[in-house]
């Protein structure tokens, strides 16, 4: 298995700054004065599978863009760092802090002064420009996490296979002045659109698990999250 010397870098690193990797190793909670080798112990990169190994490196990924852009987030960096420490064989404690973090990081998004009106959790949206909005706030949550290529490429990868959806561009997903003339829409349509949403959201729980837990605080309908949060 061939694994890069950024990615044996970064988990290392990763280590480094553990509490529990430090106390294991007696040193004085500075990370830079811990000697890389002595974390190979620690390490197990030899069972990972080639999909697995993809999936590390995008969890890392993930993290360096979180860090660099949302460091505040560290509900969802410690998350990340907990995936990455399973991949390689690692079951660390979490942050004592978590539970504080997250009751902070949900009310923060269950601020309505921070998100736009959508329609009541408990009645489905029958019109094509409620959908578009649904759509545009989800991506927005989405994207925070894992970035606008990959979101709008889950979007696309997960459209249902029905001629008639090729007229909705994912684009507009990203453009909160875009609504689309209105149109009501049958049983069957508004059923595929929601079974869109709900693939996409499937999918995306393979690399952000929380996604429907905080697309649900977020104010995301609970019709769309019938089987995914728990």
């Amino acid at each position: 298995m061939n694994i890069s010397p950024l990615t044996r870098h970064y988990v290392r690193r990763l280590l480094a700054e553990h509490p529990a990797i430090q106390s294991c190793l007696g040193c004085d909670r500075s990370p830079h004065k811990i000697n890389e080798e002595d974390l190979d112990r620690y390490i197990n990169f030899q069972h990972l599978t080639y999909p697995q190994l993809n999936q590390l490196e995008f969890l890392i990924n993930l993290h360096q863009k979180i860090k660099a852009n949302e460091p505040h987030q560290t509900l969802q960096l410690q998350h990340i760092e907990g995936r990455i420490f399973d991949l390689i064989g690692l079951d660390l404690p979490v942050s004592p802090n978590t539970i504080t973090e997250l009751l902070s990081f949900f009310s923060e998004l269950a601020n309505p002064d921070n998100k736009p009106a959508a329609p009541p959790a408990n009645q489905e949206a029958t019109t094509l420009p409620e959908y578009y909005e649904l759509f545009r706030r989800i991506t927005e949550v989405a994207v925070r996490y894992l970035g606008k290529m990959i979101v709008t490429n889950y979007w696309l990868l997960t459209r249902p296979r029905e001629s008639w959806l090729a007229k909705i561009q994912v684009a507009q997903f990203h453009n909160r002045d875009f609504r689309p003339c209105e149109q009501l829409l049958t049983n069957h349509e508004a059923e595929t659109l929601q079974q869109w949403i709900h693939n996409f959201i499937r999918h995306c729980c393979r690399v952000l698990p929380i996604l429907p837990r905080l697309l649900l605080e977020a104010g995301i309908p609970s019709y769309l999250l019938y089987d995914l949060v728990d």
